[in-house]
């Protein structure tokens, strides 16, 4: 059987597929690109889109049946699941950000700086102090051309993407230590929900969970869910593993102020959420 993977034609995206298919051993394979609403939007230079608009449109193609499976950053993924879709993990990359500049790295607070990521312009403002930020769009390679000629003097970028392009010793960049978006660096990978009635997607799903360590990101998508977040939220949040115990921190950024929150626990993390009033933070931008 040829495995169908659809995935956006991007090279990001055609890198993760590339990935996928080298980390499960997959030979017999065929990508099916698709032309996401989301690619749409952002040709047309919108930023403020829900990123899920990056997937429905491969959704619809697996429950068609024109495709096997799909391959997606996790980030675009909506925290609510799609109905008849099997969604899992892999995490295989850094979750990390990166301050990426056109001349040196010595950064200061009125350098004109690109992002389209509310969270980042948020992060940015507190933690940076930037007070001159503007939205940048496209892909990555567009990015990286509009910082280099002059657009602007820094971008934010995902780490994991520029690694995947092996792209980063290329580049002058600095490593944020502050959180990012649920997700960021790993991959989903989806299927139908009857996926057990197909031997190639049994065995392909069997491995993905034979591999996984519990990982948090469920986790994560509950609270994203529960104080109803999206993909363009400024919320950040992880989950990690300390002394073999589950720990899930994060925060919500609001305009002049953000909260940082915490727990062993969803239930818990989205106790301290409502304790401290993150839902208001998070309205601010809605």
């Amino acid at each position: 059987m040829t495995l169908k993977i659809a995935t956006r034609s991007s090279k990001l995206a055609l890198a993760q597929v590339d990935e996928f298919v080298s980390e499960y051993n997959i030979s017999d394979y065929k990508i099916i690109k698709i032309k996401t609403e989301g690619d749409v939007k952002s040709s047309k230079g919108e930023t403020l889109f829900d990123k899920a608009h990056f997937v429905t449109d491969i959704q619809k193609s697996i429950l068609r049946g024109d495709a096997d499976i799909a391959v997606h950053s996790a980030k675009d993924t909506p925290a609510k699941k799609t109905n008849g879709i099997e969604r899992n993990f892999i995490i295989s990359r850094t979750s990390k950000d990166v301050l990426i500049f056109k001349d040196n790295n010595n950064f200061n607070s009125s350098m004109k700086l690109g992002t389209s990521s509310l969270r980042r312009k948020l992060q940015a403002f507190h933690f940076l102090k930037s007070t001159n930020v503007f939205d940048i769009n496209g892909n990555v390679d567009t990015r990286l051309e509009k910082l280099y000629r002059g657009d602007y003097d820094c971008i934010i970028l995902a780490k994991a993407g520029l690694e995947r392009l092996r792209l980063l010793k290329e580049l002058n960049y600095e490593e944020m230590d502050w959180i990012t978006a649920s997700g960021q660096g790993t991959l989903a990978v989806e299927m139908t929900e009857s996926y057990h009635e197909n031997e190639k997607l049994l065995e392909i799903h069997s491995n993905i969970k034979n591999k996984l360590a519990t990982n948090g990101i469920e986790y994560e998508r509950n609270i994203l869910e529960r104080v109803d977040a999206g993909c363009n939220s400024a919320i950040a949040i992880e989950s990690i593993s300390e002394n073999s115990k589950q720990i899930i921190r994060g925060e919500i950024y609001g305009v002049k102020e953000f909260i940082t929150f915490s727990g062993a626990s969803d239930i818990e993390a989205i106790e301290d959420i409502e304790r401290q009033n993150g839902r208001r933070l998070l309205n601010e931008h809605n």
